[in-house]
């Protein structure tokens, strides 16, 4: 009767680590693409801060055109000062 009942536990056990490996399998596979996800949000978090940054160094750069565009309407030196020439010489 011991032998009849170790017969029937190893099958049991055979599918038991059968599941076991399928789940360490599909463990593997999901800790792997959470990595690359990491790494990839990672990246286009650095793509996020260097676009930013861009972009407030051209709304500074826009800013100062736009002062000195306004201090020389405000001086009169657009629309032909002396010595000049029109923009189609």
């Amino acid at each position: 009767m011991v032998l009849a009942e170790t017969t029937e536990a190893v099958p049991g056990q055979i599918m038991e680590d059968k599941r076991f490996d399928v789940l360490e399998e599909k463990l593997a596979y999901l800790e792997m693409a959470n990595a690359q996800l990491e790494d990839e949000i990672f990246r286009q978090q650095q793509e996020i801060d260097a676009l930013t940054k861009a972009h407030r160094n051209m709304l500074e750069r826009i800013e100062v055109l736009q002062d000195s565009a306004a201090d020389g309407d405000s001086m009169g030196q657009t629309g032909g000062g002396a010595g000049e020439r029109p923009p189609h010489y």
